[in-house]
């Protein structure tokens, strides 16, 4: 018998919803920086979390926005079995800076906002069909970047969440973390 696909997807959204509250975790106590090809990243809470969970065909959800410290309303909503559903992140490499909106249920990435291309170089704005081209490029480059961020980040929550520490290490400073967002 096939499963429906949506159902399915469904059934598994708290993998990704684990995954994005182990980042904010880390983010916001852990380290928010982390080596990735060999250069040193910065994670970046942004001004908006969703919070999402219930039971059933009963879901409550919780957003939480605006600049200031966020901390105890998250907790609030952490305490009361909600995990993070969607977040807005900033990562920061050197002088660049990628935002984007992070769906922890269907995995997506929402409303990436690259960083600068810079200075263009006169021979390229002499050929317009170069110049896009260059441009497109570019931006796909730094697209495929911040992605295998999130991919690399991805694969490690996952080895950590499936690795016999989950229950020893990690989810007993999740549950400290949490209990200290007040």
């Amino acid at each position: 018998m096939k499963e429906d696909f949506l159902a399915v997807v469904q059934a598994k959204r708290f993998l990704g919803r684990e995954f994005l509250t182990w980042l904010v975790h880390r983010i916001e106590d852990v380290d928010r920086k982390l080596e990735f090809d060999h250069d040193v990243v910065e994670l970046v809470l942004g001004d908006r979390v969703v919070l999402e969970g219930g039971t059933g065909d009963y879901t409550e959800r919780l957003t939480v926005v605006g600049a200031g410290d966020a901390r105890p309303e998250i907790g609030a909503g952490l305490r009361r079995g909600k995990l993070v559903d969607r977040a807005k992140l900033a990562v920061v490499r050197g002088e660049r800076r990628w935002e984007l909106a992070l769906d922890g249920g269907m995995l997506t990435y929402d409303a990436l906002r690259c960083p600068k291309l810079g200075d263009r170089d006169a021979s390229a704005q002499a050929d317009p069909r170069a110049s896009f081209e260059n441009d497109l490029f570019l931006r796909l480059a730094d697209t495929e970047e911040v992605v295998a961020i999130f991919d690399a980040l991805f694969a490690e929550f996952c080895r950590v969440r499936g690795a016999g520490a989950w229950h020893d290490r990690e989810l007993p400073a999740l549950r400290a973390w949490v209990d200290g967002l007040r």
